[in-house]
């Protein structure tokens, strides 16, 4: 009879065990082990910044907090790799309320007659095992022209649900007057700096 309870909650034990997970986290760093498909932007996970120079003062940051993204891969070829993306120039945010109305404004983002910012890429150079420069196209005050970002690809892992997840650090600047938008230059500068983080998680 003991031994008949020992192996039924044996046997219960088995069937109620957790399946056994990856641990979350990066778990390779290999560009040949990240799995094809699609990938979506997890925005709790993602910021992108523009710094742009004030008078000489400062390199002053503002944040866009609205933004979609999704790219292709396959490990077999990484460069063809295809990435669109549109931000939400109405989600600017300098800390400041009222500022940030007045950058909505038609003197500026002109969020109004221009609600999207987007992004699609044409090439990817690898110039790395993790690093590439990538370039797109660029819809910005409805002017499309070119832009080269740096970009390092930190690997791919565990979510904590688990879901496959991957991210990336890109850098990069665009010229203003390029698209249109020649607000008091030179006095705040022409070129802004961009700088995005940000994770994917595999459809």
């Amino acid at each position: 009879m003991f031994r008949s309870i020992l192996a039924a909650a044996a046997a219960l034990t088995l069937i109620t065990a957790p399946t056994a997970m990856a641990a979350p986290g990066v778990a390779s760093k290999a560009v040949a082990e990240m799995p094809a498909g699609t990938y979506g932007i997890d925005m709790t996970h993602a910021s992108l910044v523009a710094k742009v120079g004030h008078m000489g003062f400062s390199n002053y940051a503002m944040r866009f907090n609205k933004m979609d993204a999704r790219f292709t891969f396959d490990p077999a070829n990484p460069t063809a790799a295809k990435v669109t993306a549109t931000v939400d120039p109405a989600s600017v945010d300098t800390g400041s309320a009222s500022f940030d109305e007045k950058l909505k404004g038609p003197t500026w983002l002109n969020t109004a007659k221009f609600p999207t910012i987007s992004f699609a890429s044409t090439a990817l150079v690898m110039t790395g095992a993790n690093t590439g420069k990538m370039t797109g196209d660029l819809t910005f005050l409805g002017v499309t022209k070119p832009v080269t970002l740096d970009v390092t690809w930190n690997g791919v892992g565990a979510g904590m649900m688990p879901e496959t997840r991957t991210g990336f650090s890109a850098t990069g600047a665009i010229k203003r007057t390029d698209f249109g938008f020649g607000t008091y230059v030179p006095v705040i500068s022409d070129v802004v700096d961009l700088i995005l983080e940000i994770e994917f998680t595999k459809k």
